[in-house]
């Protein structure tokens, strides 16, 4: 049984980045940040956790906003997930994130979860992540005010790994506009509420089935997020004739490397990937 071991002695909320990036030099050295701390708690109820301090950033107001540009829509990190699902810029250039909103964990933990901690964790399974690697997001990291800006697959090295440097935080994700369509698939152990055996999300612009615009992610088949880069490229730009999809379903599956776990079987997950890579481009050609 897991218990609390490890709570910090204190807890330092802030409301604004000029106000956190100020008091950062009084604050413990062991320290983390917490959004909504769905992940942050669980592991510290594990005993996987040691801070002497939490950063408690959930209402840090530059990291609680959506703002459009000509050609962009930026999401901050701090936003929950519940809050996106019923947002009208992502509703209308970020369909794969409304997509997924359903598909993740519960409602509880959709009110409470963040999209920035979702990239944070460096989950294989994160469903959010998944969501914005196949709408082509970046991801903008701040420290002090000096930003780096990547690819959102970028910054991930492995499982629980990720690439940034201390007190540097996820502010937001810039998602470029481009009119498409999103098709989320995720294999549960349960109907709902469950972490991904595997899960793909596959975004797309065209018509009478020929792919103008394509891009994808899955998740769960490998240690990180994955683009299947052979496979986008064999699609893009072609019509979906029963040859093309064949190659395409058979093809994704060289593209990853599940592992067997507690949920599932490697040769399972791939399998079903190329189901739900056939299912989605059988959607793609009904509309």
């Amino acid at each position: 049984m897991c218990l609390f071991t490890n709570m910090p002695e204190f807890i330092e909320k802030y409301y604004s980045l000029a106000e956190l990036w100020k008091n950062l030099p009084a604050l413990p050295a062991a320290r983390k940040y917490l959004a909504g701390g769905t992940d942050l708690v669980v592991a510290d109820t594990c005993g996987g956790e040691n801070s002497e301090c939490w950063v408690d950033i959930s209402d840090v107001k530059e990291l609680r906003v959506v703002k459009e540009t000509r050609d962009s829509v930026f999401i901050g990190a701090g936003l929950k997930i519940s809050e996106l699902a019923e947002n009208r810029a992502v509703k209308k250039w970020i369909p794969s994130l409304a997509a997924c909103a359903p598909y993740y964990a519960s409602p509880t933990i959709r009110n409470t979860a963040t999209l920035g901690g979702n990239l944070a964790n460096a989950s294989p399974c994160a469903d959010g992540v998944c969501a914005l690697a196949a709408a082509g997001a970046f991801v903008l990291l701040n420290f002090r005010g000096k930003r780096r800006k990547f690819p959102v697959l970028a910054i991930l090295n492995g499982p629980k790994k990720i690439d940034l440097k201390k007190d540097e935080l996820i502010e937001g994700f810039l998602v470029p506009k481009w009119k498409h369509r999103a098709v989320f698939l995720k294999m549960m152990p349960r109907k709902l509420f469950g972490i991904a055996k595997a899960s793909l999300c596959l975004c797309y612009s065209g018509e009478e089935g020929v792919l103008k615009e394509l891009d994808m992610a899955l998740a769960s088949v490998g240690p990180v997020i994955i683009r299947p880069l052979k496979t986008i490229s064999l699609l893009k730009g072609k019509k979906l004739e029963a040859d093309l999809v064949k190659k395409a379903v058979e093809l994704v599956k060289t593209e990853i490397s599940p592992i067997t776990d507690l949920r599932s079987e490697a040769d399972y997950r791939k399998e079903i990937v190329s189901v739900f890579l056939e299912r989605a481009l059988k959607e793609v050609k009904s509309k």
